[in-house]
């Protein structure tokens, strides 16, 4: 692209466009279509996997779609785009049919530029204007466009498509439209992009669409390039129609304010905070260590060699037992990390006076099980009906998961956060010492899970289940990361709360990822059945679960208790329980029941 001089320009000659000024949406549009390209491409190779040979419909789409990533993923160039508004207006703009001039326009990272390059500035602006001008006006009127397809080295429309004429109607008109408005048009970005504050690469990043909604309410007006006061004009436009200056000013006439309200979910990251979400993965497992006995386990070991009752050599064995005893009095005590499944998980143990978090063990079943109902009731559509489950079963998930992420971020405010890197850190001791070959030789064991039994066993009073609790604690993990990961996705209304292609079709892991730190709806969905059948729930009570209730009174952050109310309480020996109990908040429905 041709450069040009920063000076500032009188409102008689060219628009003071800097030397790189880049069209925000040119970028965002391109994206969205290279996005959507690889996510239609994906649907079908997943449609032809599953059947034999796919449809003569599909069969070309697939081609298509598939010649145009292969261009993706070749060398880049400035010809190859996939943005179908844009590369439909530069196929008319390179038309030569008598009518208008050729004109071969591309654009790098959203700065527009041709070829060959226009010998003057003044030239190259006013085509810069142009172009713009016209993308924004087609943008905004909703063009007609037809697909792009993949040509030797470049991409351009699909020609004999029908929306290819309709297209060039739309283009025709909106030529029509700006005809002998060049000037205004130029002047009007030369304002828009003064008023920028252009950033330390020098780059001013204009919207062609707000370029074009600018132009169209001054044409209507009939607004004269002339006009003295054409920059406040075009200053309040801009304010009118800027993203938040829809509502109108104090002047704007009522018939000309669009009734346009806010998402309120939008706002939803506010009151969710996912390392409140996050904490919880901890605490669930080493809830699940405490019901297996392992931090009893290796007390135990300790003791036991203190007293010189196991036989370890000078060695890791002995050096690891040798830290953690040493590192006793830095760790929490068994009733302090009680007390903290209590406030986070809501289980009836830990010091009376904790504040329990009465509501989660009943919101997280529900949520678990929405889940499973939601894909049972999918892969039963497919046999019987259709392909496809009744669209409210995913708003019932999302708003199961809505509650339980209220709850999660709520409960996990304070020192819960620090206490449960605190217990993953413990875990990871734990995991390390059990599992070292000394020690296992010294009870006969071939993993830490034989060890942990043994000792519980012969030392502690028996043994738990280890396979039970092991497979909850790697579901919690995995369905508490899931959650924490997914909030904007289940904040979004329009959005489903399960791809449910995913969970049919697995996608590939990339390496270095497990299920427990980058979680795919596949994994919650593995996860939840896990939990539930581990937990004995029978069909009965989940679908009684998975069933809407009203979302539970609670706010978004901790409320400071009054001092007069929290001594009342603890002399009635209520504690600070919020006005929970444990007997009376289903304990005995849930999968904690019984540990």
């Amino acid at each position: 692209m041709a450069t040009n001089s920063n000076a500032a320009a009188d409102m008689s000659g060219g628009p003071n466009i800097p030397n790189r000024t880049r069209f925000a949406d040119l970028v965002k549009n391109e994206d969205e279509a290279i996005f959507d390209l690889q996510k239609d491409l994906g649907d079908l190779e997943a449609r032809k996997a599953k059947v034999s040979k796919l449809g003569e419909a599909d069969a070309e789409e697939y081609k298509r779609l598939s010649e145009l990533k292969a261009l993706s993923d070749g060398p880049a160039s400035h010809w190859i785009k996939f943005d179908p508004l844009f590369v439909a207006l530069r196929e008319a703009l390179g038309r030569a049919d008598g009518n208008l001039a050729v004109v071969r326009v591309f654009h790098a990272n959203g700065a527009l530029g041709f070829d060959p390059a226009p010998d003057d500035d003044d030239e190259n602006n006013r085509q810069i204007v142009r172009v713009s001008l016209l993308y924004g006006m087609l943008a905004s009127g909703k063009a007609a466009l037809p697909p792009v397809v993949a040509a030797k080295d470049r991409t351009l429309p699909m020609l004999k498509h029908p929306n290819w004429n309709k297209f060039l109607g739309s283009f025709y008109a909106t030529l029509g439209r700006i005809s002998g408005q060049m000037g205004l048009a130029q002047k009007v970005l030369s304002i828009i992009i003064n008023d920028l504050r252009i950033n330390s690469r020098q780059v001013a990043e204009v919207y062609a669409s707000q370029f074009a909604e600018v132009m169209n309410v001054l044409i209507d007006k009939g607004v004269d390039q002339d006009d003295s006061q054409l920059k406040p004009v075009v200053q309040q436009v801009l304010d009118r129609t800027s993203e938040f200056g829809k509502g109108g000013g104090e002047d704007t006439p009522l018939h000309e304010i669009a009734i346009d309200l806010p998402d309120l979910n939008a706002w939803v990251d506010t009151n969710i905070l996912a390392e409140n979400v996050y904490l919880m993965g901890p605490m669930i497992f080493a809830s699940m260590f405490e019901e297996l006995k392992a931090f009893q386990v290796v007390d135990k070991l300790v003791e036991l060699s203190q007293r010189g009752q196991i036989s370890l050599t000078k060695g890791k064995a002995g050096t690891q037992l040798y830290e953690y005893w040493r590192q006793a009095p830095n760790r929490m005590s068994e009733v302090e990390r009680q007390t903290f499944y209590a406030m986070t998980l809501g289980m009836p143990t830990g010091q009376p006076s904790a504040q329990v978090n009465g509501e989660f063990q009943d919101l997280w079943i529900r949520f678990v099980s929405s889940v499973s109902s939601l894909v049972r009731e999918n892969r039963v559509d497919q046999l019987i009906r259709s392909s496809l489950p009744v669209a409210i079963n995913q708003q019932q998930v999302k708003k199961s998961a809505r509650d339980l992420l209220s709850n999660m971020s709520l409960y996990g405010y304070g020192m819960a956060y620090y206490a449960a890197i605190d217990l993953q850190k413990q875990i990871n001791e734990m995991i390390s010492l059990l599992s070292d070959p000394e020690i296992r030789g010294n009870f006969g064991a071939r993993d830490m899970w034989g060890v942990i039994d043994q000792i519980a066993q012969v030392e502690l009073g028996g043994a738990r289940n280890s396979s039970k609790y092991r497979t909850l604690a790697t579901s919690g993990a995995i369905i508490t990361r899931w959650l924490g990961d997914n909030i904007p996705r289940l904040s979004d209304p329009t959005l489903p709360a399960l791809d449910l292609k995913d969970v049919e079709n697995p996608p590939a892991r990339r390496i270095g990822q497990s299920a427990t730190s980058n979680p795919t709806d596949y994994d919650l969905v593995n996860a939840c059945e896990l939990w539930l059948a581990d937990s004995a729930m029978d069909d009965t009570r989940i679908e009684e679960f998975s069933q809407p209730r009203e979302s539970p009174a609670q706010p978004s952050r901790p409320i400071q208790m009054p001092s007069i109310a929290r001594d009342l309480l603890e002399g009635t020996g209520l504690g600070l329980g919020m006005g929970h109990q444990p007997a009376a908040n289903g304990y005995a429905h849930s999968p904690y029941a019984g540990y």
